[in-house]
């Protein structure tokens, strides 16, 4: 098996491999192209300028909105698109305190001879009572308060997502182990290679160990790397490119950064203060943590369920999302943002019965958990099906979370269903009758409160809020519906006599030797007696269907500026843009009334999903054949 089939069939390696690739490559250019790099700084500004401008006018984007999106004034390397915000990390920022609040209101306010005989691990004046207090108490002491800040930012930005994801108890602990154990590697390491006692301090172990589990639990994320582009201008203002690297690649330079340093100070080539070794064991062990709590399995599910969302709501770009989808699903049968996703992607471009067995499902599973989010999908359901689920008691839970979150209109459709269902328990339908009836008085339709009120009364005589609906509906009096009577459907005859032209209808021989046997029987008996036996060839009745008409190869997708009556131009045009990734001047052009081909050579397939797609923007385009 090739490397390349290898990687093909494991997606996963791939991805990482490509990762420590990448990050391998940056250091190689940083230590052998540091004169190019130094150039490329120097021209960037005037290189980067052009670039938005050449890009601007390409695409009939403004060079403004170009450089919102690719430059920040905020210089601090951040997680990028994280979904999780309302989990908040208050473990992270309790630990941000604290370190400050120890920095500037303890470290500054005493002699540093206390802080260095007592409470670096190790002390310099050991004893049975400092020296396992020091274990502890140096991951929250700092030298300075640039080393301070710098180990806030890191602890900042990886620690909020990866607390977000294993939990604030697993989180704690995490912390405090990786924390112990850099430091013991950075004395382990100290007193091998140069006979010593080692003297640390700082978070920079313990938030390396969380930058261990980052690594492998977030290694799908994609980061912010700010790069300065007015050079030594930039103190005065903090203008720079937002560059963004998979968070894989980040963590693996600042592995092989600090191993470089650690050999170096092994080596003698370096005599820096940083503790690249405590580092180096608190990423270590980190990683071996993450392993063991099997944090690589759920990292993969979420890739995938980026993937799938992303591709649930993009316009176009979305081929791999079911796909992905499907392997979240596989794991996590009740993942609700997984079969969410499913159902957009099933109803991208039409209702499918597929997508409505999955929104019911959602729905179900929103009902039980995630109640706050109901009324928007099922809104975003009822919008594509024009039609509610049929379980009396999902119906029945909907109606009571959308009623508690004010959509009155919402409710009104899920109670009208509720009662008009027939397996529907008695006291259920009576309750929800009458909450209807309510609902609409409430929400001023008079006519069609009053109507339910009396329905109310008279299917519910014996009902001790009966005097009540009989009171609301006033003269109001119910008349139930008249069944329809189903008349029996007479299928034509499927032969004819050869003698009459008749049609013929099968029976069976009453007497003789072919008793019981069915035979074709002129419908004009007895005027005509002709019969034919069942098994042979007669004339048939239907007419033989015409041919199919064959299909044309290829199409055109045309567009004339026609906007659906129920679109606003302006919300049309601009959903149109951001389709077809293009600026206001191309909007505009196409809404001159003149014809414009946007799509050539269409497979029949290909054409109606595009036109479909341009169709929801609210412009009404035409295919046309080749």
């Amino acid at each position: 098996m090739s490397i390349s089939d290898y990687f093909e069939q494991h997606e996963e390696q791939a991805f990482v491999a490509k990762a420590l690739a990448t990050a391998v490559a940056i250091i190689l250019v940083k230590n052998y192209l540091a004169g190019l790099i130094s150039f490329l700084i120097i021209i960037f500004p005037v290189v980067f300028l052009i670039i938005i401008r050449m890009h601007a006018a390409a695409s009939g984007v403004s060079a403004t909105d170009l450089l919102k999106e690719h430059i920040t004034f905020f210089p601090v390397m951040r997680s990028e698109d994280e979904r999780r915000k309302e989990i908040k990390p208050w473990v992270t920022y309790g630990i941000i305190l604290v370190n400050v609040l120890i920095f500037y209101g303890f470290e500054m306010s005493i002699e540093p001879e206390l802080i260095s005989n007592n409470l670096v691990f190790l002390p310099r004046d050991p004893n049975l009572f400092n020296v396992p207090l020091s274990a502890f108490t140096s991951i929250f002491l700092h030298a300075s308060g640039g080393h301070l800040w710098g180990n806030m930012m890191f602890l900042w930005v990886v620690g909020s997502a990866v607390e977000r994801r294993v939990g604030w108890k697993t989180f704690s602990w995490i912390y405090m182990v990786t924390g112990l154990i850099g430091g013991c590697v950075y004395l382990l390491i100290e007193f091998l290679f140069h006979g010593e006692a080692g003297h640390i301090l700082g978070a920079s172990g313990a938030i390396a160990g969380i930058m261990g589990i980052f690594a492998v639990r977030c290694y799908f994320k994609s980061m912010i790397f700010p790069v300065p582009i007015l050079g030594i201008f930039s103190l005065i203002l903090p203008i720079s490119l937002k560059v963004r690297l998979n968070s894989l690649v980040i963590m693996a330079l600042f592995f092989l950064s600090d191993l470089s340093g650690g050999i170096s100070q092994i080596t003698g080539e370096n005599a820096s203060m940083i503790g690249h070794w405590a580092h180096l064991g608190g990423m270590i062990s980190g990683m071996l943590l993450a392993g063991r709590l099997k944090l690589a399995a759920e990292a993969m599910e979420e890739r995938h369920l980026d993937i799938g969302l992303k591709a649930s709501e993009a316009t176009i770009g979305f081929e791999g999302g079911k796909r992905s989808m499907q392997i979240v699903l596989d794991r996590s049968p009740d993942n609700i943002d997984a079969i969410l996703g499913m159902a957009r992607l099933e109803t991208k471009f039409h209702a499918t019965p597929e997508g409505k067995e999955l929104y019911e499902k959602t729905l179900n599973l929103m009902s039980r958990s995630r109640q706050a989010e109901v009324a928007a999908v099922l809104r975003e359901y009822y919008k594509k099906y024009l039609d509610l689920p049929t379980e009396p008691l999902l119906i029945s839970r909907l109606a009571e979370i959308v009623r508690r979150a004010g959509e009155n209109e919402l409710c009104i459709l899920c109670l009208e269903r509720l009662v008009e269902l027939k397996d529907v328990a008695s006291e259920l339908r009576e309750k929800s009758l009458f909450q209807l009836a309510s609902l609409l008085e409430y929400t001023s339709q008079f006519d069609a409160a009053r109507l339910y009120f009396a329905r109310f009364v008279a299917e519910y005589p014996e009902s001790i809020m009966v005097e009540k609906a009989r009171m609301k509906a006033g003269d109001e009096v119910y008349t139930p519906a008249l069944k329809k009577v189903v008349q029996e459907k007479i299928t034509a005859p499927t032969q004819i006599c050869p003698a009459c032209g008749a049609g013929m209808t099968s029976r069976p021989a009453a007497a003789g030797a072919n008793k019981g046997k069915h035979f074709w029987v002129c419908s004009r008996y007895p005027e005509c007696s002709s019969y034919l036996p069942m098994d042979e060839p007669v004339m048939a009745a239907e007419p033989m269907p015409a041919p199919l008409q064959q299909l044309p190869k290829s199409y055109r997708l045309v567009f004339d500026g026609t906007i659906s009556l129920s679109a606003d131009p302006n919300q049309a045009k601009e959903n149109l843009a951001k389709l077809m990734r293009c600026g206001e001047e191309q909007i505009d052009r196409l809404f001159s009334n003149r014809q414009t081909v946007l799509k050539k050579n269409l497979e029949h397939g290909a054409a109606l999903k595009m036109k479909d797609a341009f169709d929801r923007t609210g412009a009404i385009c035409a295919l046309e054949a080749e």
